[in-house]
């Protein structure tokens, strides 16, 4: 999947949601959507190396696919 997919995926997902408003999460970029699945809020740390987020995301079916490969990295 490209980037831009998987960010509007993300987006879908927290619409879905409902804890964050619409308006917010359309003013995010795709880079700052992603961002904020790949970032600890407590740290700050980020749980995928930034070399290997392309590779994640290119072998990624869908938004439920890339946040399962990101979960083992999550602490």
């Amino acid at each position: 999947m490209d980037k831009h997919q998987l960010a509007q995926e993300l987006r879908q997902r927290q619409y879905a949601r409902g804890l964050v408003k619409k308006k917010y999460i359309d003013a995010l970029s795709d880079n700052d959507i992603i961002d904020s699945y790949i970032t600890c809020s407590g740290c700050g740390a980020k749980f995928v190396p930034l070399d290997g987020l392309d590779l994640i995301i290119k072998r990624a079916r869908s938004a439920e696919q890339f946040i399962a490969a990101i979960a083992p990295h999550t602490h």
